[in-house]
């Protein structure tokens, strides 16, 4: 999320003032935060207060700061202004520079799809407006299941256009002729630059460098091109620091809760794979856990949807591997070493659990924990 302010700040300098400078100077006193900045905050709160009501927050923050840098456009300034403020059909990149935090808070991707539509169409409701936020939430949220994977970012990138480009049904086969120099602002002109800008990319500098000084609408494709680029690489301390330099004191309060909200605190795999093997081997024990208790932590599932597994009630593991394997330990350990894909796998022990949690009314058997020891000790093996 922040990714997406550090570009907004490092473009400011440049969205009326372009440059071609690769090598261009990432903070100076001609850099300040727009309102990409403000609306970026503005969704954050509203996840900080448990609403869904987008279009509140962004336009009582937008109030609180009439005079950004660069100002408000044309028709988004009408509704910041108006007492009743009501959608108007936009489909420009706006709603997609704010859209970062919602795939940060919420873990399930079709979760993170409605919440981005919700940030949205509260000005942004044509569907290319939508569209654009759905695509850059999506980025950011694969990226960051990708990451807790531990999966090097090549493959993290591969995954993510692919799948944004599946998604969207966007061309990003661009030539930088055709984009370069070109002032943008809808989602359909801005969003596939973005996303080949991050598949051209090698690092978070790096990608925010292309994306201004490609000399288009630099501060809102540096916020786009910097959340999706946070999420893949994560941001280097000294760029960090030098951004939230620029922010006031009351941003500053709201992003510090955001950083030590339980909520957007997540686990990667290999922590994840060895806090439930160790339970099973410690502490769960066959002839006393219930269904209520099979697993200890109440953030199982979030910690699940938080790494990609889907709780798909086995269809994904029976298609892949057998029906049999899904209800026997015996036939599930005669193919483990055949299962190589560790969302599968992950997935599979989210559907059983959710059995054991919420279908069956006897006790686990020893062979059950055999069941759920087999499938961690294989996707520990597999992050090997």
């Amino acid at each position: 999320m922040l990714g997406a302010i550090i570009g907004d700040i490092v473009g400011s300098r440049w969205e009326f003032n372009p440059t071609n400078d690769y090598h261009f100077e990432l903070f100076s006193d001609k850099n300040g935060f727009t309102d990409d900045t403000i609306c970026t905050i503005a969704v954050v709160d509203a996840i900080l207060h448990d609403s869904d009501d987008y279009g509140k927050y962004i336009h009582e923050w937008c109030r609180d700061y009439p005079n950004p840098k660069g100002a408000y456009g044309g028709r988004f300034s009408q509704w910041v202004h108006s007492d009743d403020p009501q959608p108007y059909g936009s489909y420009g990149n706006g709603s997609a520079m704010r859209v970062s935090p919602v795939a940060w808070a919420f873990h399930r991707r079709d979760t993170v799809l409605e919440k981005a539509k919700q940030t949205a169409e509260c000005t942004h409701n044509h569907p290319e407006g939508i569209k654009g936020a759905q695509t850059v939430a999506l980025a950011i949220c694969r990226a960051l299941q990708l990451r807790r994977l531990k999966l090097k970012a090549p493959d993290v990138v591969r995954t993510v256009i692919a799948e944004c480009v599946d998604f969207s049904g966007y061309n990003i086969d661009l030539q930088k002729a055709k984009v370069q120099n070109k002032f943008d602002e809808t989602c359909q002109g801005t969003v596939p630059v973005a996303l080949w800008i991050i598949n051209q990319s090698r690092g978070f500098e790096d990608a925010i460098r292309r994306a201004v000084s490609l000399c288009a609408d630099a501060d809102t494709l540096g916020a786009i091109v910097g959340s999706i680029s946070e999420a893949i690489w994560g941001i280097p301390e000294n760029i960090r620091a030098t951004a939230l330099s620029y922010l006031d004191s009351r941003m500053k309060k709201v992003l510090s809760k955001w950083k030590s909200c339980e909520q957007i605190k997540t686990i990667d795999i290999k922590t994840f794979i060895e806090k439930y093997l160790d339970y099973f081997l410690t502490k769960f024990d066959p002839n006393s856990s219930s269904y209520y208790d099979l697993f200890e932590s109440p953030f199982f599932p979030n910690e699940c949807w938080s790494l990609g597994f889907e709780m798909d009630c086995g269809e994904s593991f029976i298609a892949a591997y057998g029906h049999e394997a899904w209800h026997s330990h015996k036939e599930l350990s005669s193919i483990i070493d055949k299962a190589d894909n560790i969302i599968i796998l992950g997935s599979a022990l989210f559907s059983q659990w959710r059995y054991f949690n919420h279908w069956t009314y006897g006790h686990a058997t020893e062979e059950d924990k055999e069941w759920f020891l087999t499938i961690l000790r294989r996707m520990q093996e597999l992050t090997k």
